[in-house]
């Protein structure tokens, strides 16, 4: 089962607003998965079945049997830095024969962060809040080491993106707690991009680091619902 995904709409400036919740942006492209039956299926934003490509991702650590669709980002990590890597991500992609898929597993793994659900056990999703939806996705599946729910604050953007920037994140997406799963740009849906996030991989690839870093595990230091700096 496919679902055409919800788009965030770009904005300039980060905010602190109650009526919202924000998650950090991460460095990887988006994935849906579609776990029926007892079978998962990995699809892109364009409904490319991905599923060969990332079998560590295949076997669900789903919390009890049911049938859902998930929404989130597919990471690759850096098994040597703990650093999620968009052009590590690529290679994975783009990799056809199941040897080299083998290999890439162990020496690229990909990393699926979770933040919405859009299916459950038959009742399309879509039309509830997010808020609803983000509290049926903590009973849905657990974290692993390919699996995490993607942390986010409440009400306080701009924090999270001074932490996002510290850290030397993407950004940070800015979600309308009321906002209902519209297929398309509907507009509930931000996103703040880091000003200097380009500036500093461009040094990364030149070797030069300026002493920042991306390490995934920045992501697992936001809680939901506190100060990320908590």
């Amino acid at each position: 089962m496919f679902l055409k995904p919800m788009q965030m709409t770009e904005s300039k400036l980060p905010f602190d607003e109650k009526r919202y919740l924000f998650e950090p942006l991460i460095d990887g492209h988006r994935l849906q998965l579609s776990f029926i039956g007892n079978k998962a299926t990995l699809y892109t934003k364009h409904h490319n079945d991905v599923s060969r490509q990332y079998p560590e991702l295949l076997n669900v650590p789903a919390v009890q049997p049911a049938d859902f669709v998930l929404d989130g980002e597919v990471a690759c990590i850096n098994p040597t830095t703990g650093e999620t890597e968009f052009d590590m991500l690529i290679e994975r992609f783009k990799l056809r024969k199941e040897p080299a898929i083998r290999d890439a597993k162990r020496l690229m793994p990909v990393h699926f962060y979770v933040f919405d659900v859009l299916y459950y056990n038959g009742i399309d999703m879509r039309d509830k809040p997010l808020s609803e939806r983000k509290q049926l996705l903590q009973q849905i599946v657990e974290n692993n080491a390919y699996y995490e729910q993607l942390p986010y604050v409440d009400g306080a953007g701009k924090a999270l993106f001074d932490f996002v920037k510290q850290s030397g994140l993407e950004g940070i997406a800015c979600k309308r707690k009321d906002s209902l799963y519209v297929a398309g740009d509907s507009g509930s849906w931000l996103k703040v991009k880091n000003p200097y996030y380009n500036d500093l991989h461009m040094s990364e690839a030149s070797g030069d680091r300026n002493g920042k870093t991306f390490a995934e595990g920045k992501i697992g230091q936001i809680r939901p619902g506190i100060s990320v700096y908590a």
